[in-house]
């Protein structure tokens, strides 16, 4: 298991992860109104595939997953997914380029916490848990549809706003599940090539939940600010992931004051970024099916 190309390849994935998003965003603002959760999703793709940028957008992060599948098959699940929180400072770099805006201390600062947990978390020794576990696979894997069912349901009691993070906090819990089902999808097709993954369950559950992932995120994306749906994402993605490591691949929990620092660090870094100013320039006007601007979401000045 290559430890520091592994932790490479995830950086690399979340820099196209990071693009990719602030391409769709801007294409999902010229999509029809949404106010969050699934209602009206398929009004929402349909805009969307045809839409060039967002076909661009979408392509990224197709690479992106490409790099990460890599990154998964040399390193393990808790590793790679420790790193997926670097997207939001990404995103931070991207917000900054676009709007012709520098970053202010504050962002720097909350840019370094995230730096600072992800370190923490990766260079932790006490990890292990290579290989899944069917069973506690299919357990998981179970688990998060239910909780993303019960989040649906909830985000369509909310105003957008809150809707689009509770529709993120979905869309990262199915990520999640794809990280795990890339793993395994992404050793056997190293082992046995990829004709081998037409007999693998967790292939055809990896393009579910991909698909899920997909639509759940254009979701949140058009339904508000793309801050708030950044950090839930960035939050969710490695948390769950983590619990994945430890419950499906029997990899042992981080050292109690390791989770306790990182955790601190991650979460002032990411609330951080999604309340900064240069963080909310980036959620575009929105335009509904009549072409009027919708409200825009942008931070406190």
């Amino acid at each position: 298991m290559d430890h520091a190309a592994a932790v490479g390849l995830a950086i690399g994935a979340c820099v196209l992860f990071s693009l990719s998003a602030a391409v769709q965003q801007s294409a999902s603002a010229m999509a029809p109104g949404r106010s969050g959760g699934i209602a009206g999703a398929e009004q929402l793709m349909l805009a969307l595939v045809r839409n060039p940028l967002w076909v661009t957008g979408a392509v990224v992060n197709a690479v992106g997953f490409g790099v990460q599948a890599v990154a998964l098959h040399l390193g393990s699940v808790s590793v790679v997914q420790s790193v997926m929180p670097t997207q939001l400072l990404f995103a931070l770099v991207f917000a900054a380029v676009a709007a012709r805006h520098r970053p202010t201390l504050a962002d720097w600062a909350s840019g370094a916490a995230i730096c600072g947990g992800v370190i923490l978390l990766v260079t932790d020794d006490h990890r292990g848990g290579t290989y899944a576990e069917v069973g506690r696979v299919a357990l998981f894997a179970a688990c998060v549809a239910v909780v993303i069912c019960v989040l649906l349901l909830v985000a369509h009691r909310f105003p957008p706003p809150i809707a689009a993070a509770t529709t993120a906090v979905a869309a990262g819990c199915s990520f999640a599940t794809t990280s795990v089902l890339l793993k395994i999808t992404a050793d056997r097709a190293a082992a046995d090539g990829f004709l081998g993954l037409l007999t693998l369950p967790a292939f055809y559950g990896l393009l579910c939940t991909c698909g899920l992932g997909i639509v759940l995120t254009q979701a949140a994306l058009a339904a508000g600010p793309l801050p708030w749906a950044m950090a839930a994402m960035t939050i969710t993605n490695p948390t769950v992931s983590y619990v994945a490591a430890v419950v499906a691949f029997g990899a042992s929990a981080p050292t109690l004051w390791v989770a306790v620092c990182a955790g601190v660090m991650l979460v002032a870094g990411i609330l951080g970024l999604a309340r900064s100013r240069s963080a909310g320039r980036w959620t575009p006007e929105q335009t509904g099916s009549t072409g009027i601007a919708r409200e825009r979401f942008t931070a406190d000045k």
